[in-house]
């Protein structure tokens, strides 16, 4: 589960929230959603969803650059990592 309340209109939007979860030994099942502006979950539209094979520094370049290219912010605390 993300640190970051996403029902909190005083944090910044937009932003992304990702998941990892560990799946093999270097793959990763990734699922990256927008957030656009506060609310539940009905507020969310998922970016990427699927299998990605690389380390996990490749799995955070991933992460980072749909950050760059949505034009949004993402840190730690939006980010869930299962099962490493």
């Amino acid at each position: 589960m993300p640190k970051t309340d996403y029902s909190d209109p005083e944090i910044e939007f937009p932003r992304l929230q990702a998941r990892v979860q560990k799946t093999d030994e270097d793959a990763f099942w990734l699922q990256i959603w927008l957030w656009e502006r506060p609310g539940d979950e009905r507020n969310r539209r998922e970016i990427v969803n699927g299998k990605r094979a690389g380390s996990f520094a490749d799995i955070s370049q991933m992460i980072y650059g749909c950050a760059d290219e949505y034009g949004v912010i993402v840190c730690a605390d939006d980010i869930t990592v299962d099962g490493v």
